[in-house]
């Protein structure tokens, strides 16, 4: 596990959620907590691919992508993303059908995560061996994951992911609205959203002792900037449930956050979307996502302060590199010279930067 340091907390941008009266002590600075960093998709297109390959040695590698956002990632106890494409061998492949090198975990490793969900509609893009790939390479390199399994047992024992640090115990849970039309074979598992399952599920976060729940889920329209209704009422259907935050993934775009209401009056943080973290697309809205950090007080086992940055995704040179540059939007608004990006470039970032705040705007921070 990572010590959280304070180092790069001033780049965040910070809302603090209104408690209850009888919480004042929630306010307190000095009050240890446990934060989590969570991103969204991850992506394989082919040109990423190209990218990360080295004829010299025919190999692949990815770490120059993360090498901006590495210090945020650090500064957690955890961080988690959705992995939305499959670790399935050669030969590999893109959109619609996905499979990148081993290379992208290690990356996803030295950059910091710890914890990949796997319950998108790509994960059975290369069928049941393609998901036992998958899971073999996450198992090897010692990653967390949700969202599917290569059997009910290993499901049974390891689901949902369960978090102990510092006397609290936070739970993951992960599931998606579909898998593209693939089914998966037997014995293998995937997390659907089906609201039975899902109850069951929290039930058992409940009786591992959980006292704080995360769902993570893959659902909406894609290219929507605004969740539609289907997600707002799955929303409330969770918070109704005992669950503490939502986080979401799958429309390729940030998209709209609000604060829903659970029991007690309890504020339930929802971010319906939180666009891409790494992929190939270049459409308006597309190009890059949000990194949000939660930050869970001990004592009180609630939310005590929530932050969301931009990323925007540079497909360039920098450092004499041509990469899948992640840049932290702020890094560049605040030393444009450090990344000498040309003026397209610029606007492009700039307008990804601008457009992500307007969406969350119900949230306040400070800059």
């Amino acid at each position: 596990m990572k010590k959280s340091v304070l180092l790069f907390a001033s780049l965040f941008f910070f809302c603090s959620f209104i408690q209850n009266s009888n919480s004042n002590s929630l306010l307190v600075p000095d009050n240890e907590t446990v934060s989590l960093i969570f991103v969204s998709d991850v992506m394989g297109h082919m040109p990423q691919v190209a990218a990360a390959y080295n004829p010299l040695n025919d190999s692949y590698n990815y770490d120059v992508c993360f090498k901006w956002v590495k210090p945020y990632l650090k500064n957690a106890d955890f961080a988690v993303a959705n992995l939305e494409v499959p670790i399935a061998g050669k030969p590999y492949s893109g959109y619609p059908a996905f499979s990148s090198p081993d290379a992208l975990l290690d990356a996803l490793n030295t950059a910091g995560f710890d914890i990949l969900l796997t319950g998108n509609n790509h994960v059975l893009d290369r069928g049941k061996s393609g998901l036992e790939g998958t899971i073999s390479q996450l198992s090897k390199r010692k990653f967390l994951f949700a969202g599917s399994y290569i059997d009910e047992n290993q499901r049974d024992s390891i689901y949902p992911i369960m978090l102990h640090s510092k006397g609290i115990k936070i739970a993951i849970l992960n599931c998606t609205y579909g898998t593209n039309g693939n089914e998966a074979q037997e014995p293998t598992l995937v997390n659907y959203i089906d609201t039975v399952e899902i109850i069951n599920d929290i039930s058992e976060a409940d009786k591992l002792g959980a006292d704080f729940k995360i769902m993570t889920i893959h659902w909406g329209t894609e290219y929507e900037l605004q969740a539609n209704e289907h997600q707002r009422k799955l929303a409330q259907f969770f918070v109704n449930h005992g669950i503490n935050l939502i986080i979401g993934s799958h429309p390729h775009v940030v998209q709209n956050a609000e604060t829903l209401y659970g029991k007690d009056n309890i504020p339930v943080p929802v971010f319906y979307s939180l666009g891409n973290f790494i992929s190939n697309q270049r459409q308006t809205n597309s190009d890059g996502g949000i990194m949000v950090k939660v930050e869970i007080e001990v004592k009180s086992k609630s939310v005590l302060k929530m932050a969301y940055f931009p990323v925007w995704v540079y497909r360039g040179i920098l450092n004499a590199e041509y990469q899948y540059h992640l840049i932290p939007t702020t890094d560049y608004i605040q030393n444009p010279l450090h990344f000498k990006l040309n003026s397209t470039d610029s606007i492009s970032l700039r307008y990804f930067d601008s457009e992500t705040h307007k969406r969350l705007l119900n949230f306040e921070f400070l800059k």
